[in-house]
């Protein structure tokens, strides 16, 4: 970050399907800050693996592209009151994955 300062990580879930980590930050991104993500494989679990159990390497310094909104004095530039609606809905035994136009 421009002010130099680690955000910790709160939370992690991994999305095997969409092959994602959604990671939550113990605090939230500025606009102007610039952000690197660094992961360090731990020499135990929890690792983050592929299905084959394959771990994955520690890298340093990878590129986040911040796409936190321009806000004055911390109120979003744009309110968004566009409500989200249902595109598709699956189940899968007892999963059932919602999807929605909007995020």
């Amino acid at each position: 970050s421009l002010r130099g300062a680690d955000i910790t990580v709160t939370r992690a879930v991994v999305d095997a399907t969409a092959k994602t980590v959604t990671l939550t930050l113990s605090r939230a991104v500025a606009r102007d800050e610039v952000v690197v993500l660094k992961y360090a494989k731990p020499v135990s679990a929890p690792v983050v693996q592929d299905a084959a159990g394959n771990d994955a390497a520690s890298f340093d310094d990878q590129a986040v592209t911040n796409n936190t909104p321009a806000t004055t004095d911390n109120t979003p530039a744009v309110a968004d009151i566009t409500p989200p609606v249902i595109s598709t809905t699956t189940v899968n035994g007892n999963r059932m994955v919602i999807t929605y136009t909007e995020a």
